[in-house]
């Protein structure tokens, strides 16, 4: 198996939960937000699109006080989750990390902007993703 598989079969494990992290304020309730674009690096600054070898996450559940994040789509991957080991908030960005199959990620998301940028580490290589999301209470019309 290539180093590359290896990699994606690894990170899939690990951003299949946590790609999709942003926010627009809700006073400390969970968030539901969607993926916007993600891309790889290696040591060598050969950076691409992920390949992931599952179904990319679209939707995900952010419960920071619950210290949970859980897929909600793709159907097939629904239910999926992750502790939040940390959370801290800065002004109104909320840092969150963990550590998940030996490899660490961290989420900084805006509160009041929804922009979020998440990182995981694989050790020869890392990724970034990036998204949007709204607080779950304000999905109502």
């Amino acid at each position: 198996m290539s180093i590359r598989r290896t990699r994606t079969k690894a990170a899939a494990l690990l951003l299949a939960p946590l790609l999709l992290v942003g926010g627009v304020q809700g006073d400390g309730e969970p968030y539901v937000c969607s993926l916007t674009g993600a891309v790889e690096c290696d040591g060598d600054l050969d950076c691409g699109a992920p390949a992931l070898e599952q179904p990319t996450p679209t939707f995900i559940h952010v419960d920071h006080e619950a210290g949970l994040i859980t897929l909600l789509a793709p159907a097939e991957r629904r239910g999926e989750a992750t502790r939040i080991d940390a959370s801290v908030r800065d002004g109104d960005r909320m840092i969150m990390s963990g550590v998940e199959a030996g490899r660490g990620w961290t989420l900084s998301l805006s509160e009041t902007e929804g922009s979020a940028v998440m990182t995981v580490n694989l050790g020869d290589a890392g990724y970034v993703a990036f998204g949007q999301c709204i607080a779950s209470g304000l999905l109502s019309p």
